[in-house]
This record gives C-alpha cells, sequence and structure tokens, in this order.
C-alpha cells in the first residue's frame, strides 16, 4: 500500500519522537539514579538533579503524546500506514 505524502510526513515526525523520547528518557534516568541510590537525603544536589530528573521525563512524555499524535494524525486522516 502507498502511504499518501501525509502518511510519510507523519511516519518522520512519528520517528524522531521517538528519537527525542528515548534522549530525554536517558537524561532523566541520569539525574533521577544517583539520586535515588543515595536514598533521597538532602543534600546540596538533590534540589538540582530532581529538577533535571523532571524536566527529562517530561520531555519524554511530551515526546511520545508527539509521536502518539503523528500515529493518530496519519492513521485516520493520512490514510493509515
Amino acid at each position: 500500500m502507498i502511504m499518501s505524502v501525509l502518511a510519510q510526513a507523519m511516519l518522520a515526525i512519528f520517528i524522531a519522537a521517538m528519537i527525542v523520547a528515548v534522549g530525554a528518557w536517558a537524561y532523566g534516568t541520569r539525574y533521577w539514579l544517583p539520586m535515588w541510590a543515595a536514598g533521597f537525603r538532602q543534600t546540596e544536589w538533590r534540589n538540582v538533579y530532581m529538577r533535571r530528573a523532571i524536566k527529562g521525563y517530561s520531555g519524554f512524555i511530551l515526546a511520545v503524546g508527539i509521536g502518539f499524535a503523528a500515529g493518530t494524525i496519519a492513521e485516520y486522516w493520512g490514510g493509515g500506514w
């Protein structure tokens, strides 16, 4: 089946969003794990690490949402994949 131009564009956006999601997950985890391993003790770095971890996981959720939206657009208005 030949994909429409809209479906092809949405596929590219979906793939890019999933790549960004993996990077955001790695970024968030890079700051979450040391904080978790330290037992969440109140240290001078706890707030910085927590903020960066939340920023990374928020980026992950946003990228996955964009990927789902691109898939929905491609499926319903682009003629499917």
